[in-house]
């Protein structure tokens, strides 16, 4: 039974650790198969599941399910700390040339 929903930040953490399928199911009690299913989206994990791996790789679940780019746990979150995501993500959707308008008005703000 397929899906629309992939688990690309899975595949993308245990690449990135240098990590096969195998190892990350055998280090959390699943095989290699139900790994494969979660990250091209033949399958969802269950709750428990989903909470295994993120304390494996230490990263939130919203950034295993796509919610977020932010990989990691975000610990006694505030408001400022909510702005500064906001300003961070807002960042980051724009263009490379407006990047560089946004770091220049940022310097001209600092600057007056």
């Amino acid at each position: 039974m397929a899906t629309d929903f992939k688990m690309e930040n899975l595949k993308k953490l245990r690449e990135k650790k240098n990590l096969t399928q195998t190892k990350v199911g055998i280090d959390v009690g699943l095989s290699q198969e139900v790994i494969s299913h979660f990250e091209i989206g033949n399958s969802k994990p269950n709750i428990d599941n989903l909470i295994k791996l993120a304390d494996y790789f230490n990263c939130s679940t919203d950034y295993l399910l796509g919610r977020t780019d932010i990989p990691e746990v975000i610990r006694n979150i505030n408001n400022q700390d909510i702005i500064i995501n906001e300003i961070i993500n807002k960042y980051n959707s724009l263009s490379d040339e407006n990047k560089k308008y946004f770091i220049k008005f940022l310097d001209f703000l600092i600057d007056n």
